[in-house]
């Protein structure tokens, strides 16, 4: 219920699920207190301002993978880093004012952080989709596609 409007008074919440708002509120605070969830206004950046949304693959030494992400993650212009496997090491996703300030970003400050082997960077020119609604998968869906059918390439049923 969150997900569709995140500013639903703990109240309705409650009245809606058929539990007592204490037990809503408890377990709001613990979900958010152990990161489950988040909850905030999302914006399209290209909307606000920002003139360049790009994604940037970082190749990085074996060894320097943790501390390269932190080091990446404590970069302000940076909201998303994640470690992958596959043809780099890092995803990070990040938001630039403009070509200067992206160059500025990759030339002066990124490429000084010890560790990092190369980067390949893509910019995104329009958001298609970006929908952070999820859906929670019960225990039996494992393998499914968020409405219970298989998904292409899951093994079939014991």
């Amino acid at each position: 219920m969150l997900q569709v409007d995140g500013r639903q008074p703990n109240t309705e919440l409650a009245r809606r699920l058929g539990v007592a708002e204490g037990t809503v509120r408890r377990r709001l605070a613990r979900l958010r207190r152990e990161n489950v969830v988040q909850i905030g206004a999302w914006v399209d950046p290209l909307k606000i301002g920002y003139q360049i949304y790009a994604h940037i693959e970082i190749r990085v030494r074996l060894a320097a993978i943790e501390r390269v992400a932190r080091e990446v993650a404590r970069l302000p212009e940076i909201f998303f880093v994640g470690i992958c496997t596959g043809a780099f090491d890092i995803f990070a996703a990040g938001l630039f004012v403009s070509n200067q300030h992206m160059d500025e970003f990759i030339t002066r400050r990124l490429s000084r952080v010890p560790g990092i082997e190369g980067t390949s960077t893509s910019s995104v020119i329009r958001v298609v989709k970006r929908d952070y609604r999820l859906q929670v998968p019960s225990a039996n869906s494992v393998g499914r596609g968020p409405r219970g059918r298989r998904s292409p390439g899951s093994p079939g049923p014991d």
